[in-house]
């Protein structure tokens, strides 16, 4: 999708961006309560109704955290991530946890090492705003979907405001390089309506963040977290209302919340 009406378009990103940003900060994302926990892992278990013969597929596995939580209700899970690093440490962690219908394979979102119509469910979970081509991973998840298949996205959405939309752009491409876009969430619409894939949103909710836990997950730099503080301290008042900032006693930037929704479809 190119810029439209104003609104930012995607950052220039690269695989080796992102591999690069992933690979030395790998095991960090074992552990991390984003990505290990929360009511979201809940929320796509329930969506997906498992009843023990599904294939599922999860996009951008990261440690895997989303496949575990599947592989209880599934015939077997499949995890693919485009960081090699991820994937050995999501291996290491289902054979610790003794699931033997989980497997990681290391691959690219756009070209995925699957035959067509294969899997019944396909998840992705806080991964999609770094697709370097988000169009055609969408493309390639209803690719590998059977019809009448399920998918379920989980990712930071943007606001409609396009004001509101670049300023949180701005702040994770500050802290995190290989971020490429959160898209509003019509975007997402129109790009699975193209694939043949018909969404919804079935839940939407403020993701809150302590500022200096949020930057050391991604290792930001020095000159980037500054610029980051700047942002936050003179938000004006409907950026700090949409996003939730708070402060601490010393004017310094607290937390904030990010805006997601979980998205429902099925392919045509």
């Amino acid at each position: 999708m190119t810029q439209e009406s104003g609104r930012i378009g995607e950052r220039v990103a690269s695989n080796e961006s992102v591999q690069e940003q992933f690979s030395s900060r790998a095991h960090r994302y074992k552990t991390s309560h984003v990505h290990a926990s929360g009511e979201d892992l809940t929320w796509i278990v329930s969506e997906a109704s498992l009843q023990g013969h599904e294939r599922v597929l999860d996009v951008g596995t990261g440690a895997g955290h989303t496949a575990f939580a599947l592989a209880e209700g599934a015939w077997t899970v499949t995890g693919i991530d485009l960081t090699a690093k991820m994937v050995e440490n999501a291996t290491q962690l289902a054979a610790d946890r003794g699931l033997r219908n989980v497997q990681f394979v290391v691959g690219d979102a756009v070209h995925m090492p699957f035959p067509d119509q294969v899997f019944d469910v396909v998840t992705c979970r806080f991964a999609a705003h770094h697709f370097v081509d988000a169009d055609a991973s969408i493309r390639e998840m209803s690719r590998v979907l059977k019809p009448g298949g399920m998918v379920l996205m989980v990712d930071h959405i943007a606001p409609a405001d396009v004001a509101l939309d670049a300023y949180v752009n701005r702040i994770d491409w500050l802290r995190d390089p290989s971020h490429v876009r959160e898209w509003t969430a019509e975007e997402w619409h129109e790009r699975f309506r193209t694939a043949g894939i018909a969404t919804q949103v079935a839940r939407e909710w403020d993701l809150h963040m302590e500022v200096s836990w949020w930057l050391e997950q991604a290792a930001t730099d020095e000159q980037r977290r500054l610029e980051i503080d700047r942002m936050f301290r003179e938000a004006d008042e409907q950026t700090r209302r949409t996003f939730s900032i708070a402060f601490g006693e010393r004017g310094e930037p607290r937390s904030f919340a990010l805006k997601c929704a979980l998205f429902k479809g099925r392919r045509a």
